[in-house]
């Protein structure tokens, strides 16, 4: 799955991405969490405007149902967000 599509906008670059969360992530299924790179601009891969700040990440389940958020720290530090907001008994894929 890929979190940054290509961004297509008639006037410059789209701030940000559409989110599509799932409403069951209580479910046994993993989730999958990924960092978002960003250039030194605030622009994903696919050219969606995000600014600079913490740390980007997108976390989706297996239809790619999912939302992005930022958060300081690593991978844990998401981890322990998504288990806060979303869904409290999240699993994750490695």
């Amino acid at each position: 799955m890929n979190p940054t599509p290509r961004a297509s906008a008639t006037y410059g670059a789209p701030m940000g991405r559409r989110d599509h969360a799932a409403p069951d992530w209580e479910q046994e299924a993993p989730l999958y969490l990924r960092r978002v790179p960003l250039n030194a601009g605030g622009y994903d891969r696919g050219g969606a405007y995000w600014g600079v700040g913490p740390a980007l990440w997108w976390v989706a389940d297996a239809d790619g149902d999912g939302c992005y958020f930022r958060c300081a720290g690593g991978r844990e530090a998401a981890k322990a967000h998504v288990r806060r907001t979303y869904a409290p008994g999240a699993r994750f894929y490695r």
